[in-house]
Formats: structure tokens, sequence, C-alpha cells
């Protein structure tokens, strides 16, 4: 029985050890592509509002992501639209910081719109255009408010996902006729002017909330449309 248990036990050990060998050899290539199919929502990246909040953006920066001038990229994945009315069309919005600091983002996931206001957040923007809509109405101000600040790590990524009922979807000639695109973007137009915390006297080290400030927009992608 002691001679069956160590053997049992070496068979584990020898599998754990050639599991790990296939993961570092096999991994690097193969592992991310069985990961995508398998699990798209969870490859893609956390979803953006698991991110981080600020915490007194008057002290607690990263100097390496307020240095970072281009640390944003925006990519954007759309789901086939179906024929059953009762289906959900989605469209996927993955941000990247491609730096090697934390990034501090806008982000509001009851504010990602369609369309483009020229205020701060995410967006999405269907050519041509259609009656979707989503978010509430957004705008921007001197000071961001530190629950809508959000702190994306180093080479970090993630992903907000809009959902549209099919019900509103297959009315629409804009989607269903067949050449139907999307592309995101996200904007921040301000760094954010640093409110001094009541009752404390020391002065702020940092003078801004450090906010990247500009446009980035996705590669514009075909909606694909389940045949008849």
């Amino acid at each position: 029985m002691g001679i069956f248990r160590r053997s049992s036990n070496n068979s584990f050990l020898v599998g754990a050890i050639l599991l790990l060998l296939l993961l570092v050899f096999a991994g690097p290539n193969n592992l991310p592509r069985f990961v995508s199919a398998v699990f798209p929502s969870v490859y893609e990246g956390i979803p953006c509002a698991w991110l981080r909040t600020a915490d007194d953006r008057a002290n607690h920066q990263s100097l390496l992501g307020r240095s970072a001038e281009n640390p944003l990229t925006v990519r954007v994945v759309a789901s086939t639209i179906s024929r059953d009315p009762a289906g959900i069309f989605t469209v996927q919005i993955i941000l990247t910081n491609e730096s090697l600091g934390t990034v501090a983002i806008v982000y509001d996931p009851n504010e990602v719109i369609v369309g483009d206001n020229n205020t701060s957040g995410l967006g999405l923007i269907f050519t041509p255009q259609t009656s979707l809509t989503a978010g509430l109405g957004r705008q921007d101000s001197t000071t961001i408010p530190e629950d809508n600040i959000r702190l994306l790590g180093p080479r970090q990524r993630c992903v907000h996902t809009v959902e549209f009922p099919n019900g509103n979807v297959l009315i629409d000639p804009s989607l269903t006729g067949g050449s139907a695109q999307v592309r995101a973007y996200y904007r921040n137009n301000v760094r954010g002017q640093v409110v001094p915390t009541p009752g404390i006297v020391a002065t702020p080290i940092y003078n801004d909330q450090g906010l990247w400030t500009g446009l980035v927009t996705s590669d514009t992608v075909a909606i694909p449309i389940a045949p008849q």
C-alpha cells in the first residue's frame, strides 16, 4: 500500500513538472490563443470598473505615469448581431496602458457614451450614424472627483462592455444593412485641479491631479451580422 502511494505521488510530481515545462515553452505562443478562445472577456483584461480609484491625488501619483507622453491605446471588439429579438449586441472597449508607470484615467461606467460631445471619457462612434444610445450625459470640470479617476497599472489593460438589446438593434437599418462599423475612443481634456483636503495644512506635493490629456482612437471594425 505504501509503495502504491509513493508511486502515485511520484506520478503526480512528474505530471506537474511536465505541465510546468509545457507552460514555459508553449505558453508564450499557444496559451494566450487558447485563453482568448475559451475566455475572451477574461483575456481582454479586467473590467475597468474593477480598477482602483484614486486616493489623495495631491500627494499620491506615479512620476513615471505623469511623465508618459502617449501611454494609452484603445481597441474595440464587436459581437455578431444575431437575428434573435431577445438577443444582445455587445461592443467591448479595451483600454491599455503601454507605459511603465501607473496612469490615471477618467472613467465612470455610467458615462460611456455613443457619439462624441468632446467631453472626457470613453465612447463609441458608429458609421453610419445609428439610433443606439448609451450612458448618461457628461460634462467636464476643473477638478475630477476621485471616484471617477481609475488607476491603470503598467502594461495593464481593462475592458468596458456596452450592451444593446436586439430590440433596439434589429429595427435600425444602419446596423442591419451589413456595412455598419464602429470605433472607440478615450479623451481627457484636463489635468485636474487639486483641491486641498480640509484640515491639512501641509502643501500638496502635486499642483494637479496628474491625468494625461489627449485623444486616442481605435481602428474602425466592421460589425458582423448573422445570415437570415
